[in-house]
């Protein structure tokens, strides 16, 4: 629930404003409307998915992880939070974390983020065991 001198029409409004930003590479200006909105609003699914993003373009990884987690305690079948988050941990090449929320998306048929996490790995440079664990998990 946003703080009580925000409005949810306010605080959508921000987030419009900060997804303009977005839109015009304006990354950094992004993320400060999107971290500030999420201080107002801490259970503002989108907002967090937003500045998690914003993070990884900004290469702060480690921050889009802890956004995520945020997300990921709230709601554990939020599936995109868990792709971005697995994509986050490649960034950082945490191979295991990775490889855990790689698996939990399959076990649940989210088989569509497959080929964007085969992506993130191959652009990490991860190791041979992550690679078959993704080519195994594409194929279930």
């Amino acid at each position: 629930m946003p703080e009580m001198s925000w409005t949810e029409e306010e605080i959508y409004l921000l987030a419009e404003r900060g997804y303009a930003f977005y839109q015009q590479g304006q990354y950094q200006e992004a993320g400060i409307i999107f971290s500030a909105l999420v201080s107002l609003d801490p259970l503002n699914v989108y907002c967090r998915i937003a500045l998690s993003a914003l993070c990884m373009l900004l290469g702060d990884a480690q921050r889009a992880v802890n956004e995520l987690s945020i997300v990921l305690q709230q709601n554990p079948a939020h599936h995109e939070a868990r792709a971005r988050r697995c994509e986050a941990y490649c960034a950082l090449r945490n191979w295991k974390e990775s490889q855990d929320d790689l698996e939990i998306l399959r076990r649940n048929g989210q088989n569509q983020y497959i080929p964007r996490i085969a992506a993130r790995l191959r652009a990490a440079g991860a190791n041979a065991e992550m690679k078959v664990a993704t080519s195994s998990a594409r194929t279930r």
